[in-house]
Parts: C-alpha cells; structure tokens; sequence
C-alpha cells in the first residue's frame, strides 16, 4: 500500500507541469517584476532588485509550506472531488488574470468552487463545462468539512509567506504629500505557488482519463494529484514603515485562520459550521484588506523629508547600507563627521574618505547610532541608498 502511494506521488510530480496555473502563474511573475522595475527607475532611476526577483522567489519562499500542507492533509484523510478542483483551477486563473492582487488570495478561488457547489446541490442541478460533468453531490461526501480545513491551512500558509516575506520586497514609490513634498509610499505585490498534493476518489478522474493510476486504503481506491495553488497579495502601506505594516498584516491573517480551522474541526460533527466556517474566511480576509488599506490611505507618511537629515528610502540589496545595518525610515545625520541635509550633502560627504564610511543616524526609536564600513572599489559611490529627496 505504502509502495503504491509514493509511486502516486512520483508521478503526480510529474503532471504537475502539464497544469496551465503554474504557466500562466510565471507569466504574471514576470509582469510584475516588469511593472516594478519600470515603477523604481521612475521615481529614483534605479531599481531596488532584479526585474527576475519575483519569478525566482515564485516557488522558493512557499514549497516548504506547501508540502506541510500536503502531508498534515494526506494525513488526516481530507479526499477532495476532482470536479471541484476544475472549478478551483478556473477560479484560480481569473483571479490571476485579473492582476488586481488584492483578490487573489487562495481563499476566493477555494470559496468561489466550494459556492458552485453548494449552488449545484441546494437546487439539485448539473451542467458540463469543459467535457466535465459538474453537480453537488460531493457535499454529501464530506465538503463542508474539507474544504474548510483546507482554506484554513492555506490562509495559515497565507499569513506566515506575508510574515516573513513581504516586508523584503515593499517597493517604494516617491509621491506628493497634501504640503507639496515628496513622500514615499511601499507597494507589495507578490505571488507565491504552492505544489500541494490532493487525494481524490479514484472513480472520478477516471472518467476522463483512463490510464490515470490508482491506489488502495482501507478498501476504498483513491488517486493523488499534484495542484499549483496560487497565493497573491497586494497592499500598499505610507503611515507605517514595511518593516511593521506587513507583519502586522501576515499575525491577523494567522489568527483568522486559526479560528477557521477550528470552524472546520467542528464541522465534523456540526455540519453547518462547515458552512460558516468558509463565509467566515471570505469575509475576513475581504475585512483585512479593507480596514489595512483604510488606514494607512487616511494617515501621513511615515517616510517624508526631515529637517534633522536625509531620510532613506531603500536600501539596495547586497549593498554596503545594507551591510551597515542601515533601515528604511532611519534619518542619516552625519556622514564621516559632517552634517548633511540634502541627497546632494549626503553624496559629497561620502567621497571625502573612499576606503572608509562613517554615518550617524537617527533609527525608529528616535536614538542616535553609528555605524561604519569599508568602502571597496567595486561598491558604487552612492552605497546603495536611495533617499527621499
């Protein structure tokens, strides 16, 4: 039995590269890197990372959370019907499609289908889409139990990529304050793909694909598929620096899919909390990026010209700011003991001594702290900060 599962799994791997998602996702990576690159060289004529960064760190950031996924699911036994994945996987591609990332959270897809479903089954009906036969009969076979737990984990995914992740890629973008002054405020717009390994009822992808192979458990014939799901996100922060906005953001999404899980867990034995359980997602993660985006769009700026220095505004990757520990936020006060108060200060103060660099700067908390580094010829003069002008 064992020896037929991992077999199920080694092919699975296999078809997952015939999936449109995971082309269509890379694709979209691509734009967004594209429109990111093209946004950073227009308010500082540089970009911050590589225009490949986002198509690169597509699968890296999230495969670790993805087989977590796959194994807690295969292990507790959640069986997902095959026709509900075709819906998930059309509601996948026009959420992407759409390249408005505020939406395209994991959740929507998963409800969208989950919504069909139900539809299919309250009103006792079927259509066919795709020479697939769609109905609502698979809600007698547990959904209202497995669907919740699997938006439940994919939000925990969800929140724990935005946690770590998303503050790194906040990409700043210079505009005008309500005074006339330049400001600057951080967009994140990311996707993340996750492999995830589903179990479905043996009988129903045969019906369309023969040579589909099959394993046994406990009398019963079950399939695994292998399913690129997508997780976007897209929010824009001012009033606070990315360092905190995001990860405040990933906790909130953490806790509501704690509560879903729990929904879920109880599902098991009260079918209608399966039900509210996904009503409760949807509407969460929709409440989140609402009151998130509210906030920071009714608020100063947390990044704005300061009397007392230069504010930075990024830190380039790999750079030597970046090895001097210097923040998105912190005022430059002195460099190399002389006061600076323009971009223009800044930069001639660092050519007086080109081995060495010396700044004082003003952090977050508002205390005074140096810091210093060597200066190699291969480094470029500016040392990798951008400033708000």
């Amino acid at each position: 039995m064992y020896l037929d599962i991992i077999v199920e799994l080694v092919k699975g791997i296999g078809r997952f590269f015939l999936n449109p998602i995971l082309y269509i996702a890379i694709i979209f990576a691509i734009l967004l890197g594209y429109r990111r690159v093209i946004t950073e060289r227009k308010s500082f004529n540089t970009r911050i990372r590589w225009g490949w960064t986002e198509t690169l760190f597509l699968l890296k950031d999230g495969w670790l959370l993805a087989l977590g996924i796959s194994i807690v699911s295969i292990a507790i036994g959640l069986v997902v019907p095959f026709e509900y994945l075709v819906l998930f996987s059309c509601a996948s591609i026009v959420c992407i499609l759409t390249f408005y990332y505020y939406t395209a959270s994991a959740v929507y897809p998963f409800a969208i289908a989950f919504g069909v479903i139900w539809y299919l089954y309250a009103n006792d009906k079927s259509f066919d889409f795709l020479g697939w036969t769609f109905s609502g009969g698979s809600i007698d076979e547990g959904l209202y139990v497995v669907i919740p737990a699997f938006i439940g984990l994919l939000l925990l995914a969800e929140g724990i990529l935005i946690y770590k992740y998303a503050s790194n890629f906040a990409s700043p973008r210079l505009e005008k304050s309500d005074r006339g002054m330049q400001a600057t405020t951080y967009l994140v717009k990311r996707l993340w793909l996750l492999p995830i390994f589903f179990v479905i009822p043996g009988g129903l992808i045969q019906q369309y694909i023969p040579y589909w192979p099959q394993f046994t458990m406990f009398n019963s014939t079950f399939s695994i598929i292998l399913i690129p799901v997508v997780i976007g996100f897209q929010q824009r922060t001012r009033k606070t620096l990315p360092v905190h906005f995001y990860p405040r953001i990933g906790r909130t999404i953490i806790l509501l899919a704690l509560i879903v899980l729990i929904g879920a867990g109880i599902a098991y034995k009260v079918t209608v909390l399966g039900y509210i359980a996904v009503c409760i997602a949807v509407c969460g993660r929709v409440l989140i990026s609402i009151i998130y985006a509210w906030t920071e769009r009714n608020a100063g700026y947390a990044v704005t010209p300061n009397n007392s220095g230069v504010v930075i505004a990024a830190v380039l990757p790999e750079s030597p700011a970046q090895a001097m520990g210097l923040q998105v936020g912190e005022c430059i006060r002195k460099v190399n003991g002389i006061e600076v108060q323009t971009e223009e200060e800044l930069y001639e103060a660092l050519q007086i001594n080109a081995a060495h660099c010396r700044i004082e700067v003003l952090n977050h908390e508002g205390e005074v702290r140096l810091r210093q580094h060597v200066i190699h010829r291969h480094d470029h003069y500016k040392i990798g900060l951008l400033v708000v002008r």
